[in-house]
């Protein structure tokens, strides 16, 4: 006796027709032989299988690709970390070394009475591109140290202000051992000694707050 032949038609991944022998039934349930409902139904449950299988081995790849993923993103923290790290370090050093000198020339400085003995007036570019200029001045002091010597010495921090006239009476503060290493004793002479320290200590105590924030954002390493 021979075989008999069994297919389904499918379309769009559903099956739309079963055949036995050639014969076409447009559901499962129009076929009127059970064996041959049964051996249509076991394919049927065969394909839905194979096309489970499919999607299987799909979405295990998918899940390759975002361990492979979460590895690179893991890999660039560990960058961003380490640059963060240095970034910190860095200027956390030059915060205390500027801060040393600073303190080391404050310590030995010693004070004495000057006075402005002229203004000198420069233009200065604020902006090359335009050629925008603004005048700043620079007072011209005169002390005498404590070896005798009387020194004139150009202030090397200028104001786009006039705040000095000649004549003015000052205090100075200078270096005896480098008298023409001299300032005029002010609030703002004092607040740009302390200018580098604290712009690298706050730069570098905002790297080190990155770095901890992204130490406790990374996942823990696996073992």
């Amino acid at each position: 006796m021979a075989r008999k032949k069994y297919s389904i038609d499918w379309e769009n991944d559903e099956p739309i027709s079963f055949e036995v022998d050639g014969v076409t039934y447009n559901a499962l349930d129009d076929v009127p032989n059970e064996k041959d409902r049964e051996k249509l139904s076991a394919m049927l449950d065969a394909s839905f299988d194979d096309a489970f299988d499919d999607s299987f081995e799909d979405m295990q790849f998918d899940e390759k690709e975002f361990e492979e993923l979460q590895k690179s993103s893991a890999g660039m923290e560990k960058i961003l970390l380490g640059i963060f790290s240095g970034v910190a370090v860095l200027m956390l050093l030059i915060a205390g070394i500027s801060s040393y000198f600073a303190i080391q020339k404050i310590s030995k400085e010693e004070s004495a009475p000057g006075r402005i003995a002229d203004v000198v007036v420069r233009k200065e570019y604020i902006n090359e591109q335009d050629r925008i200029t603004r005048d700043f001045y620079y007072p011209v002091i005169e002390f005498t140290a404590s070896d005798g010597k009387k020194r004139t010495v150009q202030i090397s921090e200028g104001s786009d202000s006039p705040y000095y006239e000649k004549g003015d009476e000052i205090t100075v503060l200078y270096d005896p051992e480098h008298p023409l290493d001299a300032r005029i004793q002010s609030a703002g002479s004092n607040a740009l000694m302390w200018i580098l320290p604290a712009i690298t200590g706050i730069l570098g105590i905002a790297f080190t707050g990155a770095v901890l924030v992204v130490k406790k954002l990374m996942p823990p390493a696996e073992e």
